[in-house]
């Protein structure tokens, strides 16, 4: 069986604050708006960004979606300007050779960050 990673759902309490920062922090423009849902192409995954309802409560943990940068501090620095914060990490995991790290949003979603590390620093 093949499987690849296709869709990040993302359920928060404000889809307009969501969707403003994600265009801000990647520089992409939603595949899909309305006033409940926005959806974001990165790579070949889809960020859908939904409005919570008592089926699909917000919440904060769980399961966290990592997304691959080249630069992890510009990535954090780029997240801080826009009013996120480093939640957990940056953590060095020597097993898979990369750095990751959580941040906050500041319309209360967790995501997450992940860059390799240059075997030859």
């Amino acid at each position: 069986m093949e499987i690849n990673f296709s869709t990040l759902r993302m359920v928060v309490s404000n889809v307009e604050a969501a969707k403003d920062w994600f265009h801000s922090f990647t520089g992409l423009a939603p595949i899909e708006d309305s006033p409940n849902f926005v959806a974001f192409q990165l790579g070949t995954s889809t960020l859908e960004i939904l409005l919570a309802d008592e089926k699909n409560p917000a919440s904060f943990g769980g399961s966290i979606g990592y997304w691959m940068v080249k630069d992890l501090d510009k990535a954090i620095a780029k997240a801080e300007s826009l009013g996120a914060e480093v939640y957990r990490g940056p953590l060095y995991v020597s097993e898979i050779n990369k750095t990751i790290c959580q941040i906050s949003t500041p319309f209360g979603a967790n995501i997450g960050l992940e860059a390799k590390n240059d075997p030859f620093k």
